[in-house]
C-alpha cells in the first residue's frame, strides 16, 4: 500500500471512528464465539497489553476489566473451561509486544481462542512507523499460530484524549492501530471514545473515571466492561445460529518492515566477555534469570540478520548507561538509566538500532559506559533477552549431533555430584542385562510434561555411550498435567504404554496428585497385559517446588514421613518396582549451584535444556556400571 493511500485511509478511519459507533465490527468475532458455543475442550482468552490490562488502579484484581470480562465470558458459557492468559506488562509498548508474542501468547498447550490487544495508550511516545510495524507483527504472528482464532483491539482512555475529541479528532495512536485493524479485518472497541463521550455529556468526570488520569477506578473498569458487552452479545447470538469456523488468511503487510519475525533471544545465546555473571537472580518476576555486570567496558556481541535490535532488561536504582557499536562503527551512547526506577526494579525495554537492512548480516557490540549516572547507585546492566526482528547468524551448536549437543550444554554447567546406592537395580535386572549385552532396550516414559523434559535430556545417548552393545529405543508417552489417575481408566494403559512394547516402563512427574493407588492400578494393568515388563517409579522434579526456599526439603527420603516421596518408595517396595528418588539429587544440585534456579527453567514450571541435563545426568549416574 502506498504512503499516500495509507494516509488517506487513516483520515477516513479517524472520521468513521469519531462520527460513528465506538465499536468497529469488521470481520467480527465469529470464530471465537463459535468455539465458545460449539467447541469441545479447553478454550483460552489472551489479554495482551500494558498496565490497564494488567489491572493497575483497581482496588482488587478481580475488579479490573480483564477479570470482569473473563468472569462475564464464564458466566455466559458455564459449561466451558475458559482459561485466561494475563500477558500484560505495565508501561510497555506494542514494539515489545511484537517480541513477546512467541513466549507470552503462543507458548501454551491450549490454542488462543481470542486474543485481546491493548497498547494504544503506551504507544503514544512512539513514531508511527514503529507502531505500524509492531502492531502488524503482533497480528501476523498470532494469525499464523492460530488461523482460526480471533483478535480484538481495544483502545483505552487517558485524560489527554479529551483535547483531541473536543477538536473532533481521534488520538493519533488509535488512528494508527485502526489502520492495522482495517487491513486485517480485526474488530475494535474504542473505549477511549466511549468514556470521553460520557465525560463530555456530563455523565462522568475524568477524576471519577481515573484518579491519575490513566488507570481506571473500579467504576471506570466496570464502564469498560459495559462498553464491551454489546459486541459480545451480538456475536454470542450469531454463533447460536450457525456453526461454521473459517481460518483467516493473511494479506500483504502495510508496513515495509512488519515485525513478523520478532523474537526474544536469551542473553546466553550471544557472545560475552569474562566480566559478566550469567544465571543471576532476577529482581523482577518477569524474568527467571538475568545476565549481570557493572564493570565499565564489559562487552556483549550479537551477530544477527534483521532490521531492528534492542533489549529487555531489569531496570532499577543501580542501573547504568550503555554504549554501542554497529558493524565496526564508532561507539555511540545509549542511555539506560531512568529516574523513575529510583524507587525499585521493573521490566524495561529499549531500542538500540532500527530501520536496518534486514537482509544484511550485522554485528552489534554493547558495553557498559564508564560514567555512572548522577542519581544512580551503580552501573549495572541486567538484560534477560535481546530483541531481534530477524535471526542470530551464529549457532554454537551448528553441525553437532545429539550427543555432542548435550555434552556441549553440560560442559558449561556445574557437574552433577549424585552418587547412587550400590544396591540399585534390584527390580530391573532384565533391563540392565539388555544394556550390557544388547541388542536393544525399549523404554517407555509415562507421565506429564516434566517427564517430557526428562526425556528431552536425551539421556539415552549417554547410556548408549556407557553400554555400546545396546541400542536404547525410548518412547515418550506423556500428556500435559496428567498422572496415573488418568492413565488407569478407559484402557489407556494399552494405548499409552503396552502398545509400545516396553522392556522398562518409567513412571513419574509432578501431576500424580499424590494418588498412590492410581499408580498401583497402572502397575497392575501393565503386569496383567505384559508380566515381563519391569517398572521404575521416579519422584517429582521441577514444577513450582524450590529446594532452596523449602525448609522441609531433604536429600534423603524419610521412611517414617507421610510425604509423597515416602509413599512412592513404599509402593515401589510393595509392588517390587525399581525406585529412583529424583527429588533428592535434583534439589541438592539446585541448592549447591552458583546459578539461580531460574537459569535451569524455560518457564516457572518446566526445565530448559540445562535443567533437562540435570535430570539426564542423574539418570546417567543411576544406570552407570557399578
Amino acid at each position: 500500500m502506498s504512503t499516500r493511500l495509507a494516509g488517506a485511509l487513516g483520515l477516513i478511519l479517524a472520521a468513521q471512528v469519531f462520527a460513528g459507533d465506538y465499536i468497529q465490527e469488521r470481520g467480527g468475532l465469529s470464530n471465537a464465539f463459535q468455539t465458545f458455543t460449539h467447541g469441545e475442550g479447553e478454550k483460552r482468552v489472551v489479554y495482551f497489553g500494558g498496565s490497564i490490562t494488567a489491572g493497575a488502579g483497581a482496588s482488587k484484581p478481580e475488579l479490573c476489566y480483564r477479570s470482569l470480562l473473563q468472569a462475564h465470558l464464564r458466566q455466559l458459557y458455564p459449561k466451558n473451561m475458559i482459561f485466561e492468559t494475563n500477558a500484560a506488562i505495565g508501561g510497555t509498548t506494542s514494539w515489545l509486544g511484537a517480541f513477546r508474542v512467541r513466549s507470552d501468547v503462543q507458548d501454551h498447550w491450549i490454542p488462543a481462542t481470542l486474543t485481546i490487544v491493548e497498547f494504544a495508550v503506551n504507544d503514544g511516545d512512539s513514531p508511527e512507523s514503529r507502531v505500524m510495524a509492531s502492531m502488524e507483527g503482533i497480528v501476523r504472528q498470532v494469525r499464523r499460530a492460530y488461523p482460526k482464532g480471533d483478535i480484538l483491539f481495544v483502545y483505552t482512555f487517558v485524560k489527554g484524549h479529551l483535547d483531541d475529541y473536543k477538536k473532533g479528532e481521534v488520538p493519533k495512536t488509535i488512528q494508527w492501530h485502526e489502520k492495522v485493524a482495517e487491513c486485517y479485518g480485526i474488530p475494535s472497541v474504542n473505549l477511549s471514545q466511549y468514556i470521553a463521550a460520557k465525560i463530555q455529556a456530563g455523565e462522568l468526570t475524568a477524576d471519577d473515571f481515573a484518579k491519575d488520569g490513566v488507570h481506571p477506578t473500579d467504576k471506570g473498569y466496570a464502564l469498560y466492561l459495559e462498553a464491551l458487552k454489546p459486541l459480545i452479545a451480538k456475536w454470542k447470538t450469531a454463533a447460536e445460529q450457525t456453526a461454521e469456523i473459517k481460518p483467516y488468511t493473511l494479506p500483504g503487510p502495510l508496513s515495509p518492515k512488519a515485525m513478523d519475525k520478532a523474537k526474544m533471544v536469551s542473553y546466553d545465546r550471544v557472545k560475552l566477555d569474562d566480566k559478566w555473571k550469567v544465571g543471576q537472580a532476577s529482581p523482577v518476576d518477569k524474568f527467571l534469570h538475568v545476565l549481570a555486570g557493572d564493570t565499565p567496558g564489559a562487552t556483549i556481541t550479537l551477530k544477527f540478520k534483521g532490521d531492528c535490535v534492542g533489549y529487555f532488561d531489569a531496570l532499577g536504582p543501580d542501573t547504568g548507561d550503555l554504549e554501542f557499536s554497529l558493524d565496526g562503527g564508532p561507539w555511540q551512547p545509549k542511555p539506560n538509566w531512568d529516574v523513575w526506577a529510583k524507587g525499585g526494579f521493573r521490566p524495561h525495554c529499549r531500542v538500540i538500532v532500527e530501520d536496518l537492512d534486514g537482509n544484511t548480516p550485522h554485528e552489534l557490540k554493547v558495553r557498559i559506559a564508564e560514567k555512572q549516572p548522577a542519581e544512580s547507585k551503580g552501573r549495572f546492566f541486567r538484560p534477560a533477552f535481546f530483541l531481534i526482528n530477524g535471526d542470530l547468524t551464529e549457532d554454537p551448536y551448528k553441525g553437532m549431533n545429539d550427543l555432542q549437543r548435550i555434552d556441549a550444554i553440560y560442559s558449561n554447567m556445574e557437574p552433577v555430584k549424585f552418587v547412587p546406592k550400590t544396591e540399585r537395580w534390584k527390580f530391573i535386572p532384565k533391563a540392565m542385562q539388555k544394556l550390557q549385552d544388547g541388542p536393544e532396550l525399549r523404554i517407555v516414559m509415562l507421565g506429564d510434561s516434566i517427564i517430557g523434559d526428562t526425556s528431552s535430556s536425551r539421556y539415552e545417548k549417554v547410556i548408549e555411550r556407557m553400554y555400546p552393545k545396546c541400542k536404547v529405543v525410548k518412547v515418550t508417552s506423556t500428556r500435559g498435567s496428567t498422572g496415573c489417575w488418568w492413565y488407569k481408566d478407559e484402557n489407556r494403559v494399552q494405548e499409552w504404554a503396552l502398545k509400545h512394547k516396553p522392556d522398562l516402563l518409567m513412571i513419574g512427574g509432578i501431576s500424580q496428585r499424590d494418588d498412590i493407588e492410581a499408580i498401583r492400578e497402572v502397575i497392575k494393568q501393565v503386569r496383567a497385559g505384559a508380566p515381563e515388563i519391569e517398572v521404575m517409579l521416579m519422584t517429582p522434579i521441577f514444577g513450582r517446588n524450590d529446594p532452596v526456599k523449602d525448609a522441609d526439603w531433604s536429600i534423603e527420603v524419610d521412611p517414617n514421613a507421610n510425604s509423597y516421596r515416602t509413599k512412592l518408595m513404599k509402593l515401589a517396595a510393595d509392588e517390587k518396582c525399581e525406585f529412583l528418588d529424583m527429588t533428592g539429587p535434583w534439589g541438592q544440585y539446585i541448592r549447591e549451584s552458583t546459578r539461580t534456579m531460574g537459569w535451569f527453567k524455560r518457564d516457572p514450571i518446566h526445565a530448559n535444556e540445562r535443567g533437562s541435563q540435570i535430570l539426564g545426568r542423574i539418570l546417567e549416574k543411576y544406570f552407570s556400571p557399578k
